[in-house]
């Protein structure tokens, strides 16, 4: 009978019985009119309900927080798609710019140079470990392309051909020590050629060579093709003179100067294929 008394199912009946009372003295002290039974279910049940009810407004909030998200993914990815449009429209209108640029540029030398025959290209590689400025453009022999072109952009000289594919050509640049022009300076009307060496060609300047100690050239001057040799038209725009330095073997002297083309922003150029005075 004792062990009966200390066994979990009387704990369990006493509780149950406990539970109920208190439902009792809780409907009779509210005088809700309501059942023992349904008392002590609500007291139980409640809390439980409460908390029942607390979750489903978190997961309701939760859900509408995700499906916020979403909403906002869609539209970010929408902006980014646009973006890309807008970058790609603005690439096109840069590429068109330059284009146009270099076509005004063309129009003023062809206006003045009516003798100049052009053929018009694009420069599709540059070899980075070449030291020179070197480029290669999207046109060859099938295009009229030959060896000892020069090749221009504006009224500026940027070198001349040296290989000739069917569809391509290589440009060596005036920094490039097989490139030599004969030239003269403007205001002195002095006469000279260009050279180039890797020192001058990494500072990026080409020799003005020929010049005596008592040359008056000086630093501004500028500097352009003489014509001399026919490979060159006369009156294209070399550069400027940068410095005039006295040579350390002889009594000679030479000038660096500074191409007037922007080697690394070049896209769009001409090579001149004819002109008067051109040797055959």
């Amino acid at each position: 009978m004792r062990s009966f008394f200390r066994s979990v199912k009387f704990k369990i009946v006493i509780s149950v019985l406990a539970a109920l009372l208190l439902g009792v003295f809780i409907a009779a002290v509210s005088g809700s009119g309501q059942s023992p039974l349904t008392s002590v279910v609500n007291v139980v049940m409640t809390p439980l309900n409460k908390a029942a009810v607390k979750l489903s407004e978190k997961l309701s909030g939760f859900n509408a927080g995700f499906v916020s998200s979403s909403k906002y993914l869609e539209e970010i990815n929408s902006l980014k798609k646009e973006l890309e449009e807008y970058k790609e429209k603005l690439v096109d209108y840069e590429k068109l710019q330059q284009k146009l640029s270099s076509y005004e540029e063309f129009l003023d030398v062809k206006s003045e140079r009516s003798d100049f025959s052009f053929v018009p290209a694009t420069i599709i590689m540059r070899d980075p470990l070449d030291a020179y400025n070197s480029f290669t453009i999207n046109k060859g022999s099938l295009d009229g392309i030959k060896t000892e072109m020069p090749v221009i952009y504006g009224k500026n000289l940027l070198g001349v051909v040296r290989e000739v594919g069917l569809t391509s050509s290589v440009v060596h640049s005036v920094f490039h020590p097989d490139v030599s022009v004969s030239v003269y300076e403007i205001r002195t009307r002095e006469n000279c050629y260009t050279e180039s060496d890797n020192a001058s060609a990494a500072e990026g300047h080409i020799k003005l060579m020929g010049l005596s100690r008592t040359t008056p050239v000086v630093s501004g001057g500028i500097v352009c093709s003489s014509g001399i040799g026919g490979v060159y038209p006369r009156d294209l725009i070399v550069g400027s003179v940068s410095e005039v330095v006295n040579s350390e073997s002889d009594i000679s002297a030479y000038a660096l100067v500074t191409p007037s083309a922007d080697f690394s922003g070049l896209i769009d150029v001409f090579v001149i294929t004819d002109f008067e005075g051109k040797t055959q």
